[in-house]
């Protein structure tokens, strides 16, 4: 498997098909083998790169509090391995870093994809988010770590219609989650750079010039949802998708769907025939 050589770490990620360039950024507690379900069919028009974020996977690193440093490497996939302005799609906490470099570095963009990310979820914390931090610090400093991560699995994955998606999923997708627990934990520490990207304005994702998809599973829990209509009431061109029977795991729950909103995502409109 190929390597990108970033300062401190070197970051595991693969290739597939040809074309315009599609970067795909996983979220939390997982790696670049979520996307293994959709990569094949994006791969038909685009040339696809996904990679184990730092701490994640392969791509082995203590975990990482400081996320300009998950922003740093982003950068340097899309300079290095991409090569060219690329469709970025980032899936919750990946979706917080695609805004930051986005933000940082418009260029290396031709369109963004925004999944379920969680931008400015501190400020707007709810009641749930408040009660998923407490028991899972406690939990954890009871040295029941992978038991405190699956506090936040059940939280992330939580259903509009009741459960979460964790507990309904394959095992191999659970054991995958488990397998990242301890970076999670990291993450949620408190930190003045940390996953939810409080340091990144708003006003500065609402002025980004690159073209803006965000998609929501319909089965996602409100706060999610607060978090997009904050952004797109400053951002009304925002092309909202909202993908029905899907939660938070978007990707894994609706993949046919996820596929057909990324493709729009990425095709540029056609500009209309001049009349003679």
């Amino acid at each position: 498997m190929p390597v990108l050589e970033v300062p401190g770490a070197r970051l595991n990620y693969r290739t597939a098909g040809d074309g315009p360039p599609l970067v795909l950024v996983h979220g939390s507690a997982t790696d670049m083998t979520t996307w293994d379900g959709v990569v094949d069919e994006l791969a038909r028009e685009h040339h696809v790169v996904v990679y184990d974020r730092r701490g994640y996977g392969q791509s082995r690193h203590k975990p990482v509090r400081d996320h300009r440093i998950h922003a740093q490497d982003l950068t340097a996939v899309l300079a290095k391995v991409a090569g060219r302005p690329a469709t970025v799609v980032g899936w919750s906490s990946g979706g917080n870093i695609a805004l930051a470099v986005a933000v940082k570095h418009p260029e290396l963009f031709s369109a963004l994809v925004i999944v379920e990310a969680p931008f400015h979820g501190m400020r707007h914390a709810d009641r749930h988010v408040l009660g998923t931090a407490l028991p899972l610090k406690l939990t954890q400093l009871r040295g029941r770590r992978l038991e405190a991560a699956e506090v936040f699995y059940r939280f992330g994955s939580a259903l509009r219609s009741g459960g979460n998606s964790y507990d309904l999923a394959p095992e191999n997708i659970r054991l995958n989650l488990q397998a990242n627990a301890e970076p999670v934990l990291a993450e949620w520490d408190p930190h003045p750079f940390g996953v939810m990207h409080e340091h990144i304005p708003l006003r500065a994702v609402t002025g980004l010039t690159v073209p803006l998809t965000w998609i929501l599973g319909q089965e996602s829990s409100p706060w999610m949802a607060g978090l997009h209509d904050r952004v797109a009431r400053q951002r009304p061109d925002i092309r909202t998708v909202r993908i029905a029977g899907a939660g938070h795991l978007v990707h894994l729950d609706r993949p046919a769907d996820f596929i057909a909103a990324v493709r729009s995502a990425s095709t540029p409109p056609v500009s209309p025939t001049a009349s003679g």
